[in-house]
């Protein structure tokens, strides 16, 4: 706990001065396209992001775009642009830095010039970028500071060092061009950076950069997730919060929800809870041959007790055991001390709401999919097809030029299938069609329903 403390400490003093634009909450009806690199393509964070808000505001929908690329840089972003705004978004991000330094440079002499160079160029590319938005008065801007290039870890030899400072030079860029428009900003660089360091102290290959120190794991998607949603003032905004007291009969506070028809008698206490939010689902699949998991980022960041806080606290009982009981289910056994202190309710996993939320976390998951694999035909169209006038041909000439450059691109062989399969409109229209039935499937079932919840004194122990 001690070091928990300390490192909350830690993490709090990185965050200082980081947030100087406050990014509102999404609202109903809000269109929010994320566009950047393959760190957006392939990742999780904006999709985790959703789910917070399928699951804390089920009345409230929202709609979220992936409009990541792999391997982009800002100029690149430039020039799809008139795609990201075909979903006439209300909200658009922008990421970019971490193609737009470099890779082997790094190993050569002259690095430090090299990136000086390099972030100059995305720096004047940019400007392009921020002429584009500035278009869209009416769209609401956030500019995100990339995610870092781990130099720090031990797990392998560092490939690229001194990469992550002139990223870092980017986002400190980003942070200007945001103060000056008064757009929003959220830097996921120096927390994630703060975190890697102090969890390194302990194990030094631990990361959240994943694997090539570049893309994130699932674990580094959700201390995205939590800055951002941090960001927009949503630390601290219970699931729901119930006291009751016992002894007096009474509830104390009701947070987010409605509890009624308290009944109490010397050893049982019964009420009906109906939750304005369902719990939000952790994830502890492993994906990709990843080492971690979405869950062991809790163990980094207080997720839990800040955003995921579902709290039943009774006092006045007597000292014994009491068995909880949820929708007629039997959820754990608990001492009248424990229930005193408060439990979070969503630690436990096993009541109807938590098992409602995870089918909402299983749909968006194969939504998040669907959508993910399908951008891998924009990064054909974007890396090949554009480069050898063939964008959006989509014909036998475009098959043909896939199956010149193929042999030769490592990139292409592994995109190459996804791009043969969505060439066709129709299979576009399909998949885009088949992720909007299941986000207005999780709508539909996305609503808590009233519980009876009971308390009773266990009189056999």
């Amino acid at each position: 706990m001690k070091r928990y403390v300390l490192f909350v400490c830690l993490f709090l003093s990185s965050l200082a001065g980081v947030y100087a634009q406050s990014i509102a909450p999404f609202q109903k009806g809000d269109r929010i396209a994320f566009v950047g690199n393959s760190i957006t393509c392939g990742g999780h964070y904006h999709s985790y992001i959703w789910l917070y808000y399928m699951t804390r505001f089920p009345d409230q929908r929202i709609d979220i775009f992936n409009e990541g690329v792999g391997g982009d840089v800002a100029e690149m972003i430039y020039q799809r642009l008139d795609k990201v705004f075909e979903h006439e978004p209300t909200v658009v991000t922008l990421s970019f830095g971490m193609n737009d330094v470099g890779y082997m440079d790094f190993r050569k002499p002259g690095a430090d010039t090299i990136a000086r160079n390099r972030v100059e160029k995305a720096c004047r590319d940019y400007a392009f970028i921020e002429e584009v938005y500035k278009k869209y008065p009416e769209v609401r801007k956030i500019l995100i500071g990339s995610s870092p290039y781990d130099e720090t870890s031990r797990f392998n030899k560092v490939a690229f060092p001194g990469k992550n400072t002139p990223i870092l030079e980017i986002v400190d860029f980003l942070n200007a061009r945001a103060r000056e428009n008064q757009w929003g900003f959220v830097d996921f660089n120096r927390p994630m950076v703060a975190i890697n360091q102090w969890e390194q102290a302990e194990d030094s290959m631990y990361t959240l950069c994943g694997k090539d120190r570049i893309h994130p794991s699932t674990d580094g998607h959700l201390v995205m997730a939590y800055l951002f949603l941090k960001a927009q003032g949503l630390a601290g905004k219970p699931v729901a919060d119930i006291r009751i007291d016992g002894a007096g009969k009474k509830v104390t506070r009701s947070d987010n929800c409605r509890v009624s028809d308290l009944s109490v008698s010397s050893d049982n206490l019964t009420f009906t809870y109906e939750a304005k939010s369902l719990p939000y689902p952790i994830d502890t699949s492993y994906y990709d041959n990843e080492k971690h998991t979405q869950a062991d980022a809790l163990s980094v960041i207080p997720f839990m007790d800040e955003m995921n806080y579902e709290g039943l606290s009774v006092s006045g009982l007597s000292d014994g055991y009491y068995g909880l009981t949820i929708g007629g289910e039997f959820i754990g056994r608990f001492t009248a001390r424990e229930l005193e202190r408060g439990i979070n309710m969503t630690l436990l996993q096993n009541t109807p709401q938590y098992k409602q939320a995870m089918k909402i976390r299983q749909m968006n998951e194969e939504r998040w999919l669907k959508e993910r694999k399908m951008r891998e035909f924009y990064w054909v169209e974007y890396n090949l097809m554009r480069k050898t006038g063939m964008l959006w041909a989509c014909n036998e000439a475009a098959v043909d030029t896939l199956r010149k450059y193929r042999p030769h691109d490592i990139f292409l062989q592994w995109n190459g299938d996804l791009w043969l399969q969505y060439m066709h409109k129709g299979i576009r229209e399909d998949c885009v069609n088949e992720q909007q039935d299941l986000v207005n499937r999780i709508y539909e079932q996305n609503k808590p329903i009233p519980l009876r919840i009971e308390i009773k004194k266990f009189t056999d122990l």
